[in-house]
């Protein structure tokens, strides 16, 4: 409950300071960004709902929190080892040509021709629908 009061909390100080800060950078009149930020305000507000309906509807809630908070330290552990890796002198500099090798292999091999994108679409939805078993 402490969350949902916060997230609250700051989505009212975001809102109020969103629409100041809005209002001063465009030139569109204030119901224009009213409007967007209700939009928004109420999409967030309908995942909060939805978040608390599924919270009511689970019976194990013990195993849920653990689960969260599992991921919390997960998280947490992964960007210390980032970091960690990171104070490195030269591995990150190695990481970063590794990426840039691969997404220029990964570009020329299925995006740079339409058959190639053809057969990487293929790829997908085989993934997408062994995944989803259909």
């Amino acid at each position: 409950m402490l969350l949902i009061h916060v997230c609250t909390f700051s989505l009212a100080v975001s809102k109020r300071s969103l629409t100041i800060v809005a209002a001063k950078a465009t030139k569109e009149p204030e119901t224009t960004v009213n409007s967007t930020v209700n939009d928004s305000s109420a999409a967030i507000e309908d995942a909060l709902k939805s978040v608390q309906e599924a919270w009511e509807k689970t019976d194990d809630k013990v195993a849920i929190a653990g689960l969260g908070l599992a991921g919390l330290v997960a998280i947490w552990a992964a960007a210390g080892l980032i970091n960690a890796i990171d104070k490195l002198p030269l591995i990150p500099d190695v990481f970063e040509l590794v990426g840039i090798v691969f997404s220029g292999w990964f570009v020329y091999r299925y995006l740079l021709f339409k058959p190639d994108r053809e057969e990487l679409l293929k790829i997908i939805d085989e993934t997408k629908s062994k995944i989803t078993g259909q």
